[in-house]
């Protein structure tokens, strides 16, 4: 492992290496200095505990010639509250935008940042905000966000606020986009609106379980072709929408799982879901058949995922490592370990790279 990282502001820069139980390090290309380990283990924990010294002190690790599963940008943006980590990419650009909660929750920031870490832009939510995800839709210009329930549009130019549907009356969202057509909750109705021509599409009522008695069921999706909608509103079903036949098709799933995200494949073939309790794994269903056809074999449990439609590649993050899978044979094509992160991580794709945002307050691209 060799790291190096610089601090843009002082011009100050600090490498490390880590070779089995030996680390080395130097400050502005001077002496080096070594220690030793007992283990390589010892020496790799070592290794990382000093990165993440440098990167809490406005250091930016910035390496486009990482490899597969290396580091390309590691920046640290803060230790406020980390429960929520919203990202959103900018699509056919490497650039994403992360949401920051400040202090006590006096305002949130949205960061624009580019694959070096430079921030190009910040917009600022005065008061109280809690955004839990973010989806970017470059046709309308606008960053929709899920704000403590509540769905709003956030304008790029002038930064105002469009609120899109009505103030959450019981804690329970969701949120996507296809293209300029987006799908979110404005209870009791799962609404289906055209960004663009700023007109409702469909919408179709729903009534959310309490699962177990303490999690509100609600997850929704759009297909590529933006025909279809799949919502799980009982964790015993997915409903199945097609809005120009106006037809619905319901299917069976275990209601030992929640549904905590979804996902078309391109063609519209098929579903995936990613289930939290239960199997905490990945359950595909055919659309053609309108049945699971098996559980995807992940071999433990899914904290995050995030889908590249185009490259047809599944991101899991699952016991502090990355697993990226091939949709369609669901075969694992790389894996690598994590850094920066204590339990769990949001993830999504960008042209060339699979951004991450960890719970220690660290963004990161990771060379796929």
């Amino acid at each position: 492992m060799k790291r190096m990282l610089a601090d843009r502001s002082s011009g100050k820069t600090w490498s490390i290496q880590c070779s089995g139980n030996r680390v080395t390090t130097s400050a502005n290309g001077g002496k080096e200095r070594e220690k030793m380990f007992e283990t390589p283990e010892q020496a790799a924990k070592h290794a990382e505990k000093e990165v993440w010294s440098r990167l809490k002190k406005g250091f930016v690790l910035s390496n486009l010639e990482a490899g597969a599963g290396e580091p390309v940008l590691h920046r640290y943006i803060g230790s406020g509250y980390t429960g929520s980590m919203p990202l959103a990419t900018v699509p056919g650009t490497n650039m994403f935008y992360a949401g920051y909660v400040v202090g006590q929750f006096e305002q949130e920031q949205i960061y624009l940042l580019d694959e070096h870490g430079v921030i190009r832009h910040t917009y600022e939510l005065a008061g109280h905000h809690l955004i839990y995800e973010m989806r970017y839709c470059p046709e309308a210009g606008e960053l929709l966000i899920n704000d403590s329930h509540h769905i709003r549009g956030l304008s790029l130019d002038s930064g105002a606020l469009r609120d899109y549907a009505s103030a959450a009356i019981h804690p329970v969202s969701t949120l996507a986009v296809s293209g300029s057509t987006a799908v979110w909750y404005d209870e009791p109705r799962i609404v289906v609106y055209d960004l663009l021509n700023q007109c409702e599409i469909d919408s179709k009522k729903v009534e959310c379980e309490l699962y177990g008695g303490h999690s509100p069921q609600l997850c929704a999706a759009l297909s590529y072709s933006g025909q279809l909608l799949a919502a799980c509103a009982n964790s015993g079903e997915i409903s199945i929408w097609d809005m120009s036949a106006k037809r619905e098709t319901v299917i069976a799933k275990p209601a030992s799982a929640m549904t905590a995200a979804m996902f078309f494949s391109p063609d519209d073939r098929y579903l995936f879901t990613q289930e939290q309790y239960g199997s905490w794994g990945i359950v595909c269903c055919d659309l053609s058949t309108m049945a699971p056809c098996g559980d995807w074999d992940t071999g433990g449990i899914i904290r995050s995922c995030a889908v590249d439609a185009a490259k047809e590649l599944v991101a899991v993050y699952q016991y502090g490592k990355i697993i990226l899978y091939h949709m369609r044979t669901k075969q694992c094509v790389l894996e690598f370990q994590l850094e920066h992160v204590v339990k769990n991580c949001s993830l999504a794709f960008t042209t060339d790279y699979l951004a991450v945002y960890t719970d220690y307050g660290c963004v990161s691209l990771y060379k796929i």
